[in-house]
């Protein structure tokens, strides 16, 4: 028994001694994320235009020992590999893209996408891994995209151009409607001028006739004044009677010449109010300046702001109105 304790005493002694002798191996110092930002520069496309593109790489060391053997530091693996790599890679995929324009309008996005799966694809290596690829900014040559931004304002112009003329194809439209429309009132009361006529007409024909029938009364009355006393009783009496016929007859045509005579006035009223509307539509198509400050006078009288015309003649315009105005 006590021999069996010798023995365990001494393992036990002889196992401290030869952990005691060996040196304590170094920690492994926890890796954490590294972020290297760089701009790629002149990455050429399919059609030899230079790109230039901001890139950002969020990536990890997960093998330190067999890192540490090959690298300095970090730095030094951003330095000697990612960066290299990176425009490597970045032109292997912008040889893709054979048209500038068509990158710059519709594939972009397209290209970023595609960049980036790339470089997460083939930058890493073993031991360390890309965690994380972002294209912050693509930057096209300054010649290219000075011309880009004068054709942009160019078709910009264009586009005004384009406007400007459909709206003047409507004011032209706008302006024939209305011509065709001032021709139908005009065959309207052209019409009403006929009808009025053709009532005149009967009407001078209905005077005729009752002047007829008058004499034509007087005869009968005049015959049978020669007859018979009681024929021409009787005779009168239907004189009589045929006469406030007439004369009723008469009222209401003097009714009617009343009212002829109103509508004649009221149909010179419209007429000269018609005239007067188609000299100024003359007068403001001539001058389109007045036309604008009528407009704007109009406008302007509603919040109390004086308007002037704009252009040449606009103040001689402004101030003949303004003489008539102290003259009056």
């Amino acid at each position: 028994m006590k021999i069996a304790k010798t023995l365990f005493t001494s393992v036990v002694l002889a196992a401290l001694l030869s952990s005691c002798s060996q040196p304590p191996k170094a920690p492994v110092p926890v890796a954490r994320d590294q972020v290297f930002k760089s701009t790629l520069q002149s990455v050429r496309l399919g059609d030899g235009v230079p790109l230039n593109i901001d890139v950002a790489v969020r990536w990890k060391i997960n093998d330190y020992v067999t890192f540490k053997e090959q690298f300095e530091s970090p730095g030094k693996y951003d330095s000697l590999i990612l960066s290299p790599r990176e425009l490597e890679l970045a032109n292997d995929v912008g040889n893709r893209y054979t048209n500038v324009d068509t990158l710059f309008n519709t594939q972009r996005h397209a290209f970023i996408k595609e960049l980036k799966q790339y470089l997460l694809s083939h930058l890493g290596e073993s031991g360390v891994e890309i965690k994380e690829v972002i294209i912050s900014d693509i930057e096209f040559p300054r010649s290219y995209t000075d011309s880009k931004e004068k054709l942009a304002m160019l078709e910009q112009k264009l586009e005004q151009i384009r406007k400007e003329d459909l709206l003047e194809k409507q004011r032209a439209k706008s302006a024939t409607e209305k011509a065709k429309a001032d021709g139908q009132v005009a065959m309207v009361r052209a019409e009403m001028d006929a009808k009025v006529q053709k009532i005149k007409a009967e009407t001078e024909k209905s005077r005729r006739l009752s002047r007829l029938a008058k004499a034509e009364t007087e005869k009968q009355v005049a015959r049978s004044k020669a007859e018979s006393e009681a024929d021409r009783l009787k005779l009168l009496a239907k004189a009589d009677l045929e006469k406030k016929r007439d004369i009723q007859a008469l009222d209401m045509q003097k009714r009617r010449d009343l009212d002829n005579i109103e509508l004649s006035k009221t149909q010179k009223i419209e007429d000269q109010k018609f005239s007067n509307e188609m000299k100024m539509a003359k007068l403001c198509s001539e001058n389109p300046v007045y036309a604008k400050y009528i407009v704007n006078k109009e406008l302007a009288s509603k919040v109390k702001i004086a308007v002037l015309p704009s252009g040449q003649g606009g103040s001689d315009v402004f101030n003949g109105l303004l003489n008539n105005n102290i003259n009056q």
